[in-house]
């Protein structure tokens, strides 16, 4: 297992997210964190909800327009194409009935119930190796984009 050592699993599904790869000038500020995809806690094979979670150090606002954004998961996690042109196997808003979630007086991330819930595998219909992005409603680029797997 390569990285860090000292965090332990938690269950479920995570995706790092980053810079776009295809970033242009145009494009509005990004965000950086994390999207965690679990069953709030029951140790099962679905996802029932997603986390996200800025990075402390993000320069944007990014829990303020969460209002805005749209994840996309992607039928692959091929990070070589532009992802305007790589089809969905699932996409979502991050406001459809979210909770904010505080570290002491400050929100720190926010959860949303997923519609349709989501197997946290390898292959078929499951999420694990696939692209994810996140998408302003404002914008034509994703603002940020990572591969999900087994967290």
């Amino acid at each position: 297992m390569c990285g860090d050592h000292s965090r332990q699993s938690r269950g479920g599904a995570l995706a790092v997210l980053s810079l776009p790869l295809r970033s242009t000038p145009s494009m509005p500020p990004t965000t950086t964190g994390r999207l965690t995809f679990h069953d709030c806690g029951k140790g099962g094979s679905m996802a029932t909800h997603v986390t996200l979670t800025p990075d402390e150090n993000n320069t944007s606002n990014s829990l303020a327009q969460v209002d805005s954004y749209v994840v996309g998961i992607h039928e692959t996690g091929d990070l070589t194409k532009s992802a305007i042109i790589s089809p969905f196997l699932h996409k979502f808003n991050m406001t459809q009935g979210s909770q904010s979630l505080f570290d002491g007086q400050q929100e720190r991330s926010i959860e949303v119930a997923l519609s349709h819930p989501m197997k946290i595998e390898v292959g078929g219909e499951g999420i694990i190796g696939r692209r994810v992005t996140l998408w302003s409603q404002h914008a034509v680029d994703p603002i940020a984009e990572g591969i999900i797997g087994y967290n």
